[in-house]
């Protein structure tokens, strides 16, 4: 039987060669249809990726139990997990290249600091910004004269601003290191309050028997629940839906 999987990126075409890459295809092979042809947004806020859903053939292949069967879900499983806040900010947001743990130099970080610097003034905001090398990533902690503002609703706002800093400063030179905004140590309690609602409906799933789904979220967050219960054995996760509607289900076992 032919499977579907999903693949994103940030335009079709770039969708189209991660689903080449990851079949071992040519794009003249894909048998593929447009889920949402995606949007660069107005600054980079309300920016959203492209996906397709692409005919896998049949290879005889077989999943095991509660494996995620999208390209999106195999990033989120193949994360190793940690109980240290920073190190699943690097898990979650980093991108894994083969200098990720090298030394970022002070004219990135100054070109860095610099724009983040640029955006928040044209949009009104008075902030500190500190901007280092963090390990996994580049990360950049912003104290705002108004922190939910600039976080938004369900940090739609600093997300949206997150995407727009990274493609700036990656635009005319070659990737380094994921770029990560923070305020005031949004990114940690989010992580936290995701982790602690998996464990809640983990013990839940277990107790009850059944499936059990969290609310739709972001593929940052789903990852964040895969890879906090990717060592329970007692239960399984797989990511279901389409869009903004996407959630993580848990099963006993």
């Amino acid at each position: 039987m032919t499977q579907i999987r999903e693949f994103n990126a940030a335009t079709v075409d770039e969708a189209v060669e991660k689903a080449s890459s990851s079949l071992g295809l040519s794009t003249k092979e894909l048998s593929y249809e447009v889920l949402d042809e995606g949007s660069a947004g107005f600054l980079g806020i309300g920016a959203r990726d492209a996906r397709i859903a692409v005919e896998q053939p049949e290879t005889g292949q077989q999943f095991e139990p509660g494996e995620i069967r999208t390209e999106e879900s195999h990033e989120e499983t193949s994360v190793d997990s940690s109980t240290e806040v920073r190190d699943e900010l690097a898990s979650v947001f980093a991108e894994s290249t083969e200098g990720e743990h090298a030394a970022v130099p002070e004219e990135l970080l100054d070109e860095v600091k610099g724009l983040v610097t640029s955006v928040t003034e044209a949009m009104g905001f008075e902030s500190r910004i500190d901007v280092y090398d963090a390990g996994g990533f580049i990360a950049v902690d912003v104290a705002s004269d108004n922190t939910a503002l600039f976080i938004g609703q369900k940090g739609e706002t600093i997300d949206a601003l997150q995407y727009l800093i990274n493609a700036g400063v990656y635009r005319k030179r070659p990737f380094v290191k994921r770029i990560v905004l923070d305020a005031e140590g949004y990114r940690q309690r989010r992580i936290e309050a995701i982790q602690g609602m998996a464990h809640r409906t983990a013990r839940r799933a277990i107790r009850e028997r059944r499936t059990v789904e969290l609310p739709p979220m972001n593929p940052s967050e789903r990852r964040i629940v895969h890879v906090f219960l990717k060592d329970n054995p007692k239960v399984t996760t797989e990511s279901e839906g389409s869009g903004d509607n996407r959630r993580v289900r848990i099963s006993p076992a």
